[in-house]
């Protein structure tokens, strides 16, 4: 019964594990090559996008601009058993080998923003970087009306984004008298910018603008330009554009930016392709996203556009995290009412096993009683089948001692007639008592 009682605790808790820890359907690695705000913004909406499809479990994995970090990273998650890799890589070349492996080992790869150099990818999904680049060359043609000196600030080395923006820019400018002065190497952060426009040995009062491959290497520039004491700054162009505090459209509609272009991130159709891919469905490989300028024209416009999403998006987080909650709670409400229903089953269990036990033992009490009864019986049955041939043997023995051949007899037969006559006697007299115990 106890060994009972253990299997169907042990049933229990198995039973309550399965019901709170559900297998995700789907496992998709992120890789970022690096950790901004833009990627921020993207992963924030690769995850707002899973909460609308069941069993999708995301993870992610930040490079921070280390091609040898990212590869592993990438090793790690192929190991880790994901069922779809979407990754960034950090430069054009030095990270294939990895998606390689992980294509070659039957894992579809969604590349998105930068390119590799290798065939092998499911699906390609990223803004044209060299339009891009062309676009912002005409509009800073237009702000110098075609004549002027710009500085321009680079993305990462070896990096697809870099090389197409820089040479959309160049070719924009190619009929212009707009004289390309300083081509400058970041690495897409604010303090790389502001390093390289420091370490710059020209004349910085002669550039009328600097161009930067994205808002933050821009912002570095412009902190370095008035590090120099600059008398008259000239214009700030980036490229990202994003929304929220600190974001280029802010910073394009305060004046810290003349201009900059809203790269789009678009995690949620990122990742709802990479769920088509997975379920089968049609996909397109190749994806080019479109997006705008930004600015002062337009900027507050895209602003409160901006604000109202990311409303939006808080609004629906809050209800995301407000559901998970109400979900959380189902599931302890359906474990505790599974386990009560067990410990109830355990309760009859052990009421019909203590029932059957008292049964057990009230039968084998009666069949105790009964076999005393009949070892009773037949013990005073025995015993009167001895008394009655005693009694037979008694009576003739004291009649044949009285007869004159008895008295008249040797000591030797007397003495065996008074043996007889007195164990008989003790055996009758033995018998009796029994009898009177019973």
């Amino acid at each position: 019964m106890k060994r009972s009682l253990l299997y169907l605790t042990i049933i229990t808790a198995i039973i309550c594990c399965a019901c709170t820890n559900r297998k995700p359907k789907y496992v998709i690695g992120v890789s970022q090559c690096s950790e901004d705000i833009w990627r921020d913004w993207q992963n924030s909406e690769m995850m707002l996008e899973s909460t609308l499809h069941d069993g999708v479990e995301l993870r992610f994995t930040t490079a921070r601009d280390n091609s040898k970090r990212q590869i592993q990273q990438i090793d790690s998650l192929v190991e880790s058993g994901i069922q779809l890799l979407i990754v960034a890589p950090n430069q054009l070349a030095s990270v294939t080998p990895a998606i390689n492996r992980a294509y070659d080992k039957g894992i579809p790869v969604i590349v998105f923003e930068r390119k590799t150099d290798s065939p092998k990818y499911t699906a390609f999904v990223s803004a044209d970087n060299y339009e891009i680049g062309h676009i912002m060359g005409n509009y800073v043609a237009m702000r110098l009306q075609g004549k002027g000196r710009v500085m321009e600030i680079l993305g990462l080395k070896g990096s697809s984004p870099s090389e197409e923006r820089h040479k959309g820019f160049t070719d924009a400018l190619k009929d212009t008298d707009i004289e390309i002065v300083a081509t400058l190497q970041s690495d897409w952060t604010e303090e790389k910018g502001y390093e390289a426009v420091r370490n710059y040995t020209g004349n910085l009062e002669d550039i009328d603008v600097v161009f930067a491959h994205n808002d933050r290497s821009a912002l570095g520039a412009r902190r370095a330009f008035i590090t120099a004491h600059i008398d008259k700054l000239p214009l700030f162009c980036g490229i990202d554009g994003l929304p929220g505090k600190d974001g280029g459209i802010q910073m394009v509609r305060n004046g810290v930016l003349d201009a900059s272009y809203i790269y789009p991130t678009r995690g949620d159709q990122l990742l709802q392709l990479a769920l088509d891919i997975l379920d089968g469905k049609p996909f397109q490989k190749e994806t080019m996203l479109t997006s705008a300028i930004v600015t002062s024209e337009n900027a507050n416009v895209l602003m409160l556009e901006s604000d109202e999403v990311m409303r939006q998006s808080q609004r629906m987080t809050r209800l995301k995290n407000k559901a998970d909650e109400y979900i959380q709670q189902l599931g302890t409400q359906k474990s505790i009412s599974i386990l009560a229903v067990i410990l109830i089953f355990l309760l009859l269990i052990m009421i019909v096993g203590i029932y059957y036990y008292f049964l057990q033992h009230a039968r084998i009490s009666d069949e105790r009683n009964k076999m005393e009864r009949e070892k009773l019986d037949f013990y005073t049955q025995v015993s009167h089948e001895l008394r009655t041939p005693l009694t037979l043997i008694q009576a003739p023995l004291e009649e044949l001692t009285e007869t004159e051949e008895g008295k008249n007899a040797s000591p030797e037969t007397k003495d065996l007639y008074n043996i007889l006559r007195r164990n008989t006697n003790q055996l009758i007299e033995l018998i009796n008592k029994m009898l009177d115990v019973q």
